[in-house]
């Protein structure tokens, strides 16, 4: 089971992670390879019946050997991983069987109220069992947490196929302290549910924060320009400069219905504003204006 430091089938004190050993296998199947070479090479010079037929069984022997240690470096990481599947393949059921196991004793955790260790313990089946019923097991203990900057947090491998009005509250949660978590899948995610989203109590909040988290960079406002456009008039003054600063970093590209937007919410509420007077009154949006929405 995962962190035990015994096996729980015969005992055993010294267990090998299977990395290790998937990587001890691949390490003797090499040098096992190359035994064989050198073998090979041997016999061939052995065969040898004059100084001709010996010299060029030595050069060709030498190169077929350096091909053979440039191609098994070459491919060491397929051959890793190639092991490594084929190691968890042959103990499938044993594996299957200790991961349930820990996930029943990670819920007992919990029902005993250290959280903490319970998350850490659903997070390590988490890293082997992927379900839609683990991630909302997280989800909601996450949730249970008031979450800080400094916490070990994440969000992609949580996200669930479907609709999950917890998952949803959690992403609201944490585009408010770490918005470097909020990527292409999650903003996926969230307009893809997005009008579900808005029936939620605080839906149009989190979707305003998730737009927030979207202008950290200049290349998420170009690939998700639609999320922009129904929330830039909702961010937060700090996250609508941020907005108008990358669109200035870029006057001469088309911004369109991005640009219409920031330039009506700019005009409307930041025209006269001492910290948006740097950015020379957005005029180089005015051109926007002659696109029509629709």
């Amino acid at each position: 089971m995962l962190g035990d430091e015994e096996c729980g089938a015969c005992g055993k004190m010294a267990l090998v992670p299977v990395e290790d050993r998937a990587a001890a296998l691949t390490s003797g199947a090499a040098w096992l390879e190359r035994l064989l070479a050198l073998v090979l090479w041997g016999a061939a010079i052995g065969l040898g019946t004059n100084d001709m037929e010996w010299a060029a069984s030595g050069a060709a022997g030498l190169i077929l050997i350096v091909l053979l240690i440039v191609a098994q470096n070459k491919f060491a990481e397929t051959r890793y991983r190639h092991q490594l599947t084929k190691l968890f393949k042959r103990g499938e059921d044993q594996l299957v069987e200790g991961l349930g196991i820990d996930h029943d004793e990670a819920i007992e955790v919990f029902q005993e109220g250290d959280k903490p260790l319970a998350y850490e313990m659903l997070r390590e089946v988490g890293m082997l069992v992927r379900t839609d019923q683990l991630r909302m097991e997280q989800i909601l203990l996450l949730q249970s947490f008031i979450l800080r900057k400094d916490m070990d947090l994440m969000l992609e491998p949580l996200l669930t196929h479907r609709f999950s009005p917890d998952l949803v509250e959690y992403i609201g949660e944490l585009a408010k302290v770490r918005k470097d978590l909020i990527k292409e899948k999650t903003f996926r995610y969230v307009l893809v549910h997005e009008l579900q989203i808005l029936h939620m109590e605080q839906g149009e909040q989190i979707l305003a924060r998730v737009a927030g988290a979207a202008v950290r960079m200049k290349r998420y406002v170009i690939m998700y320009p639609h999320l922009l456009v129904r929330y830039a008039s909702k961010l937060p003054k700090d996250r609508f400069l941020r907005l108008c600063m990358i669109l200035n970093s870029d006057r001469t590209r088309n911004w369109g219905e991005v640009g219409i937007e920031v330039y009506t919410v700019f005009n409307a509420r930041y025209k006269h504003d001492p910290d948006f007077q740097s950015l020379g009154g957005m005029t180089f949006l005015a051109d926007s204006t002659r696109y029509s929405r629709y």
